[in-house]
């Protein structure tokens, strides 16, 4: 009863596990789909551990199947062995059980060592039988081995075909967990990288904004370090890559090439956009909203800023992802502020707000001019997005 309490145990225990990493599998194929442009952080840091969970549950899995078909293979390997040793004493005692054959009907010895008990008294012919059973004994005994070694090798032959079939379905369950851990790290390695480059573009917004609101320049940065800090924790725990290597060798990166600038009612960016900004600007006027902002940022501020939490290799300063630096910084060149693409808009002095009437126009008309705004950043337009 204990022994089929056990088992129940046991069976349970595996159910609960199977289930476990379906939960964790299932979480991970609905954060692989998150929108991580428009999730906010606390979305983000939740898909990240739930794809790190997936991975990690996995990876506990293959480890399992490895082990089992290890078990099994060495489990095979021991009955052949054994089925082999049997295999040659079965041999041997053929051997004997023939010998014993020809003892017993073929040499006439055995019939002579019976001469000396002669039934000449009644204790003579109790000694002649007793020698008799004695030695058909022996031979009978000769025989009963040889049957039961033969039952032996066909149990150890059995036991060797189920142990190898077992061990061919722990290999077969291997690869398939190998399959599912190969999506796994894929689904991981695919969002830790959108949230990388969403990381990139947040930093950079928040730079960009160091001159124009320092308030929320520090709380957009002290938001991405927290985040940045759960992307190398997914990556790390979950066993992908980090998104690049080392920062010794590698091609060099060109400083990006200052655009051609014109300055719009004191917003500076890329004279491709300018006329659009001076539409878009106008209409915001008659509609009694008096934009201000920021356009331009210049990239040497950045390339220095990644030179000092980065590194001074070409790779560290443009090619690192954001969030293996010390603290969190944006690649050079990524932003559309350091392109003249982008501006965060101001009204009253102030970065514009969601609860502002200025940002209900904006979204309603920004579009007319080829203006996109930025989702969770309410002061951030730029000419196609980002």
């Amino acid at each position: 009863m204990a022994l089929i309490t056990l088992v129940q145990g046991a069976i349970a225990s595996a159910d609960t596990a199977t289930d476990q990493r379906e939960v964790k599998r299932k979480r991970a194929e609905v954060a692989s789909q998150v929108d991580t442009l428009k999730a906010n952080d606390a979305q983000l840091e939740q898909a990240l551990a739930d794809l790190a969970a997936n991975v990690r549950a996995t990876q506990a899995q293959m480890s399992d199947a490895q082990s089992e078909a290890d078990a099994a293979a060495a489990r095979a390997d021991q009955a052949e062995r054994q089925a082999a040793e049997t295999k040659a004493r079965i041999e041997q005692l053929r051997s004997d059980v023939v010998d014993a054959a020809v003892n017993a009907y073929v040499d006439p010895q055995a019939d002579k060592s019976l001469d000396t008990f002669r039934e000449s008294s009644a204790s003579d012919a109790t000694r002649k039988q007793a020698y008799i059973e004695a030695t058909t004994g022996s031979k009978l005994d000769v025989v009963d081995e040889f049957r039961a070694a033969k039952q032996e090798l066909d149990d150890q032959q059995r036991e060797a075909e189920a142990a190898r079939a077992k061990a061919q379905q722990r290999r077969d369950s291997l690869a398939s967990t190998k399959t599912n851990l190969d999506t796994a790290l894929s689904q991981q390695q695919s969002v830790a990288n959108q949230v990388s480059e969403r990381l990139n573009e947040k930093l950079a917004e928040a730079q960009s904004l160091a001159s124009l609101d320092s308030q929320l320049s520090t709380k957009l940065a002290n938001e991405q370090a927290a985040l940045a800090a759960r992307l190398r924790e997914a990556r790390s725990s979950g066993g992908s890559g980090g998104g690049g290597g080392g920062g010794g060798g590698g091609s060099t990166t060109p400083v990006p090439a200052r655009p051609g600038l014109s300055t719009v009612r004191g917003i500076t960016v890329a004279s491709s956009i300018a006329g659009q900004l001076a539409s878009l600007l106008d209409a915001a006027s008659s509609a009694g909203y008096e934009l201000g902002g920021s356009g331009y940022r210049d990239s040497s501020g950045q390339i220095a800023l990644r030179r000092e939490n980065c590194g001074t290799s070409d790779y560290a300063i443009y090619q690192m992802p954001p969030e293996q630096c010390s603290p969190a910084t944006a690649i050079p060149g990524r932003s559309k502020h350091e392109q003249g693409l982008a501006i965060d808009f101001t009204i009253g002095g102030r970065t514009l707000r969601s609860s502002d009437a200025a940002y209900g126009w904006m979204m309603a008309n920004a579009g007319r001019f080829g203006f996109v705004n930025l989702p969770g950043e309410p002061w951030h337009f730029s000419a196609g997005g980002g």
